[in-house]
Order: C-alpha cells, then structure tokens, then sequence
C-alpha cells in the first residue's frame, strides 16, 4: 500500500486532535464544581471545536500543499 505523506500527516494531526478532545472531555466530566448543564455545555463546546478541526484538516488544509 503507497500511501503519501500528506495522508499519514493528516490522519496523525486529527487523531492528536482527537486524543485532546477525549482528554478534555474527561477533565470536564471529572470536574467536581461543574453542574450537571455545565459539563453537558463544555462537552458540546469541545466536540464541536474537535469538529472545525477536523474540518480544517479534511477540507482546507489540502489547499495549501498544492
């Protein structure tokens, strides 16, 4: 299997973004002040953050390498 770089790169870029969105979930999750409602809304913010990135990855960052 020849698979480019830019490939590799790109899937090792989303899967950090991935292992930090995972790693703030369960921060948030954890958090022992939070609500209930506050840590459904932090959650909700960071998986979509965790979203644009990987949109940006998929989407815009192919653009450049040309």
């Amino acid at each position: 299997m020849n698979v480019p770089l830019r490939v590799v790169l790109a899937l090792v870029v989303i899967g950090a973004f991935a292992a930090v969105g995972v790693w703030g979930v369960i921060a948030v999750l954890r958090a022992k002040r939070l609500t209930e409602s506050q840590r459904m809304i932090g959650v909700g913010g960071i998986v979509v953050v965790m979203a644009l990135l990987a949109a940006w990855v998929i989407f815009l960052w192919p653009v450049y390498w040309d």
